[in-house]
């Protein structure tokens, strides 16, 4: 009865269609919302269509991977840092912020089933940290110290900042936008160091070339795989870029929803 309970309450019903009668038509696993902003959902829900979320964070790692089965894609959201033992860096976890452990292991439990099953997935600033981690990846435990640009990425301990993009073209994400640039919010202290070996950059930070986001190296007979290490969910309403990877993640989402 309690996981029952649990699985009812992770439900977070979004019904977007312009015309107000169909009913959602994905289902969308998001590894943790934003419980009084609801950033994510918001900012999905501009694009006009119906879908559910379910936070995954609110059920144990068994019964999120049994509700990953009726999702039509993942979502790896921003928060806490990543335990670095995982990546190799455990003597460093004294330079880090906050942990939580048990969503450490969700999450890779979730990335590595949905990706076996080519199903699509977005990584936004630790969900890019994380898919990264979870191919072998490795990070900077602190770029302030590390690299010596922290303020670019964030004010202080948890101030937002504006930076530029260098898109690499001939990608998903130059397909977005033009002139192979972009604007975007930040706010983290961590960052790619070593990429995995199955991934490769999209774009970087033109100020101190840190990988800000990523894909699959090979992308043939995978799922959509897309990492970025910003913000696209505080972007203004209005931002044509963070809607353009919104509509191009729920479009897979669809594609996915309608194979299966």
């Amino acid at each position: 009865m309690r996981r029952l309970y649990l699985f009812l309450v992770a439900i977070i019903m979004v019904s977007c269609t312009s015309n107000g009668k169909k009913p959602h038509e994905l289902t969308i696993a998001i590894s943790k919302e934003r419980k009084n902003e609801k950033k994510y959902s918001d900012w999905l829900a501009r694009q006009q269509v119906s879908f559910q979320f379910i936070d995954m964070s609110l059920l144990s790692v068994q019964d999120a991977l049994s509700a990953l089965d009726r999702c039509d894609a993942l979502v790896l959201t921003g928060g806490n840092d990543i335990y670095p033992e995982i990546y190799g860096k455990g003597n460093d976890s004294l330079r880090c912020g906050e942990f939580d452990r048990t969503r450490d292991s969700l999450e890779q439990a979730l990335f590595t089933k949905a990706s076996s099953e080519a199903m699509p997935i977005l990584g936004i600033c630790r969900g890019l940290q994380m898919i990264n981690v979870c191919v072998s990846g490795s990070l900077y435990i602190d770029l302030p110290e590390d690299k010596g640009s922290g303020q670019i990425h964030r004010q202080g301990e948890e101030g937002w900042t504006m930076h530029q993009l260098a898109i690499e073209p001939n990608t998903l994400l130059s397909s977005l936008v033009a002139n192979n640039t972009a604007w975007v919010a930040s706010n983290h202290h961590q960052g790619i160091d070593s990429t995995g070996s199955s991934l490769k950059a999209l774009a970087i930070c033109p100020d101190d070339s840190l990988i800000e986001a990523i894909g699959w190296k090979q992308p043939e007979n995978k799922g959509f795989l897309l990492g970025v290490q910003w913000h696209p969910e505080w972007m203004d309403a209005n931002d044509t870029f963070s809607a353009a990877v919104a509509k191009t993640f729920l479009a897979e989402a669809q594609k996915f929803h309608q194979n299966r």
